[in-house]
């Protein structure tokens, strides 16, 4: 009966319900009671209803200087009543994956409240990092007979996230280990991550875990992070036997079992290659011709620093350049400016943030990803006759000064402070949570 259910997924349905129409005016006092100021945020995703269904309102503002809303989408969920695939599509890409969505969490705690306690059978989660997840859930176990309400119940979240990426579905399935080729549930709580999914999503590389859980079952006896089931893909991608890979992952584990993003996954697999791309980072400018000789007398002791390098530099180096000048575009351009003394700028390249890096030896490599997505920025101050060589390193966050000092962490001289406070004030940029004074500062 299962799998007749399920097969009947692929038949045309049609709406047996349809929610009640939303007025131009309705729709404006809806975000003016659940919304967030329009400043603050682009997208924003507001619960107006939670019973007797559940009715959410997504927003599409206009860049924040503008506050004029762009657009609306509305996703109500009940019984009876299906998106469309480009609703379904929508969703997924506004709200489901949208980490820059906006979305108030007391209303997700109601949802859940409310549906956990009138449908166990349907196993929800509250899904704290992902809560929009939650409505995903509702609205598959709702629509009922679906891929998604399968994975969602069996716990399998992560899986069905993504189920939408595999190149075969068996629409046959009445269970998650049926829809995955045979995989057995162990397998599939093991690499119910988002890496996890990515790796199942074709046939070739089921068909070869599949041979992986009857051999070396070890693998699959705890879950397994991002950074595990990505180099898992990479064994499987190399055109290596199951023993091969199984022997080499086993080998590995415990390796990758700390690192929990791209970034870190990117250096360990760096740290496993050789030092061939040296000579490369070190031809790119003569501050790291030095970083290199001294790498090359001590190794070891600057692997983090080239690592970084040969990440930045050699591997994603067209990538980080269009994300800094995307990202400097959304910056006031008139925070950058030279006089007889000094020139105050953005960095403009990867590169350019390198060359800080390296030759201010501080914390700035790690700055890289919130510079990017404009969490924070990075000024350059230098000496107007020497503007190639770093002086002063600021930070801005949030329109307040909360980083300026020299090579090593030094602080800045009585003068330079004062000139940088006059820059700051020029600016409307404030100066009341930095001290100038290392001891004193809230950075430290």
């Amino acid at each position: 009966m299962g799998r007749l259910k399920f097969m009947l997924d692929i038949q045309d349905k049609k709406n047996t319900w349809e929610p009640e129409k939303l007025t131009e005016q309705k729709i404006g006092e809806i975000v003016a009671e659940y919304g967030a100021p329009a400043e603050e945020y682009r997208d924003q995703l507001l619960v107006f209803r939670v019973k007797p269904y559940i009715d959410v309102l997504y927003v599409h503002y206009e860049p924040a200087d503008t506050g004029m809303q762009a657009g609306y989408r509305r996703f109500a969920i009940h019984a009876g009543y299906m998106w469309t695939y480009e609703e379904e599509h929508c969703f997924e890409v506004w709200c489901l994956d949208n980490r820059a969505c906006y979305y108030n969490y007391e209303q997700f705690d109601e949802v859940y409240r409310v549906y956990a306690e009138a449908h166990p059978e349907w196993h929800l989660q509250r899904y704290f990092t992902k809560a929009v997840r939650l409505l995903d859930h509702i609205y598959h176990c709702t629509i009922q007979n679906t891929s998604k309400e399968m994975l969602y119940k069996a716990g399998l979240d992560e899986l069905a996230a993504d189920v939408s990426g595999m190149d075969e579905v068996n629409l046959l399935s009445s269970n998650p280990q049926e829809l995955y080729e045979g995989l057995t549930m162990r397998t599939l709580r093991a690499l119910n991550c988002r890496d996890g999914a990515v790796l199942l999503q074709q046939q070739e590389r089921r068909e070869f875990l599949s041979v992986l859980q009857e051999k070396y079952p070890r693998i699959f006896e705890v879950p397994m992070n991002d950074a595990q089931c990505r180099y898992l893909q990479r064994l499987i991608d190399g055109d290596l036997t199951p023993q091969e890979a199984g022997r080499l992952y086993l080998a590995r584990r415990k390796d990758l079992y700390h690192i929990w993003n791209l970034s870190q996954y990117e250096l360990f697999l760096l740290k496993e290659k050789s030092w061939e791309d040296l000579d490369k980072i070190a031809a790119i400018d003569p501050m790291y011709t030095k970083l290199a000789a001294k790498a090359k007398g001590n190794q070891g002791r600057y692997d983090r620093e080239l690592s970084l390098l040969r990440f930045y530099l050699v591997e994603h180096r067209e990538d980080y350049d269009k994300v800094i000048r995307r990202a400097n575009r959304l910056r006031p351009t008139d925070w950058q400016e030279r006089n007889e003394d000094y020139i105050v700028r953005f960095p403009q390249t990867i590169n350019d943030f390198c060359r800080e890096a390296v030759y201010m030896s501080n914390c700035l490599f790690a700055y890289v990803e919130a510079l990017i997505h404009n969490d924070t920025t990075v000024l350059f101050m230098r000496k107007a006759e020497d503007g190639n060589t770093p002086f002063i390193t600021l930070e801005i966050f949030g329109r307040s000064l909360r980083q300026a000092y020299h090579r090593f962490n030094e602080d800045c001289t009585p003068e330079e402070a004062d000139w940088i406070r006059a820059y700051c004030k020029r600016h409307d940029i404030g100066t009341g949570q930095f001290f100038f004074n290392r001891d004193e500062d809230l950075a430290f």
